[in-house]
């Protein structure tokens, strides 16, 4: 990991009453996937299917898709490895700021690497490279791409692959998933993840689409075993009851509006709008890193210094909405920091 990840509670010997570096649903605990996997338990004493087969096949008959288009995989990341090692030494774009990953990814395989600030891509947007890595929502702008863009770029740039990263479309409802364009466009290949929505981090479980050929091609570079037995029972189970673990998206970009609002009244914080639950504030004084040191040291509070997104710098938080009791205790804290400021 080049780069480092935003929830980083761990390092701090502060107990943390509120979190707001991580953008994964804070409403997704289940009790009941707990019980199940309680009760799925003796699974781990025999080695997991080798390429979750089951879970392929219950991903693909809900998604409407062939299971030869699908591969599951260890987290969203697997799946950005994956493509960057079956690509390797070839060239990537990649839109920022956004997540860290696929720079990572690209550079441990030899990419030849070109950035493009998001502000600039639109439906006329042509590229040089073999690769184009986007994040759709956007993480950690909440920016998003609609379909008919990316349907134009697919079409006038036939000789570049574009990897779309939905690990965020449930956290939004002013677009929809792109999956229906898998059929129509060999050069699309789309990752999925299952640990933001479902609120399952630490299983580690994701998946990638894309046309068979490709994913048959992938398949050869991906060690059997990487998603366990756990996982793979969390994951049918959370396809068999998403509508009741899902988050709320009317309710949660409601709150998220709300609480930026108010965050736009304290002096010294510049907040950028953004279409999901999290969105970033730019600080018009001191850093991101004496902030978020603040914050966790007098209010046990935890907020994602954006300072290492590429495209950002030192003025850059980020903040993903929680309920609005911790989200008041933010509110609070930050009026106070803005009085020392």
């Amino acid at each position: 990991m080049l780069h480092g990840h935003g929830d980083d509670g761990y390092k701090f010997k502060h107990d943390i009453v509120a979190n707001f570096s991580t953008n994964v649903w804070y409403g997704g605990y289940s009790q009941a996937l707990k019980n199940h996997l309680i009760d799925s338990w003796s699974k781990i004493n025999s080695y997991p299917e080798a390429s979750a087969e089951s879970l392929v096949a219950m991903l693909a008959k809900d998604l409407g898709l062939d299971k030869s288009m699908v591969m599951a995989t260890n987290g969203a990341t697997e799946s950005f490895y994956l493509i960057a090692q079956y690509f390797k030494n070839q060239s990537s774009t990649i839109i920022i700021p956004t997540f860290s990953e696929y720079e990572d990814a690209c550079i441990v395989n030899n990419h030849e690497l070109y950035f493009m600030n998001w502000n600039e891509l639109n439906s006329s947007s042509r590229f040089k490279s073999q690769l184009v890595w986007i994040c759709n929502p956007n993480n950690p702008t909440g920016s998003i791409l609609k379909k008919n863009v990316l349907k134009s770029l697919l079409e006038t740039n036939k000789n570049v692959k574009f990897i779309l990263d939905e690990a965020y479309i449930d956290f939004t409802d002013n677009i929809t998933s792109a999956i229906d364009l898998i059929y129509n466009y060999e050069n699309l290949i789309i990752v999925k993840s299952l640990t933001k929505n479902f609120a399952i981090p630490g299983l580690r479980l994701g998946y990638l689409l894309a046309n068979k050929q490709l994913v048959q091609n992938m398949e050869f570079y991906k060690p059997p075993w990487t998603v366990n037995s756990l996982a793979i029972e969390a994951g049918k189970y959370l396809i068999e009851h998403k509508s009741e673990i899902l988050p709320p998206v009317n309710y949660y970009k409601s709150a998220s509006k709300k609480l930026q609002e108010k965050l736009n009244n304290i002096s010294g914080l510049k907040i950028h709008t953004s279409k999901t639950s999290y969105f970033l504030i730019e600080l018009e004084k001191s850093t991101s890193f004496e902030l978020k040191n603040y914050l966790i040291s007098n209010f046990g509070i935890l907020v994602r210094d954006a300072s290492n997104f590429r495209g950002l710098n030192s003025s850059f938080i980020r903040i993903a909405t929680l309920d609005d009791k911790k989200n008041q205790l933010l509110i609070e804290a930050l009026q106070k920091w803005s009085k020392l400021n």
